[in-house]
């Protein structure tokens, strides 16, 4: 009986936190196919840039920002194509 408590109780975070990614992952698909400047004025300029092999800093590459809630770090990372442009978007630890 205790272990099926157990097995719920696993369950049920694991649902809680599938829901957390999912709104997250929705929040940050709006920025795909939408310029760079777009994530500048939701999140202000980047903690970090690294830029795309053979390519000037500051025009393609990867934005990175990072924050904390709860003592828990949260790092978002978005992919700007050469026309600055977010064609992709990675996000750890973020709810």
């Amino acid at each position: 009986m205790l272990l099926m408590a157990f097995l719920s109780s696993c369950t049920t975070v694991q649902n809680k936190a599938d829901e957390l990614i999912e709104k997250e992952d929705k929040y940050l698909e709006k920025f795909l196919n939408k310029k760079k400047i777009m994530l500048i004025k939701e999140f202000g300029n980047p903690d970090h840039v690294t830029p795309n092999d053979g390519e000037p800093e500051g025009s393609s590459g990867t934005l990175v920002y990072i924050s904390k809630k709860y003592g828990i770090k949260c790092q978002r990372s978005f992919d700007i194509d050469e026309n600055d442009f977010v064609k992709g978007f990675s996000s750890k630890g973020c709810f």
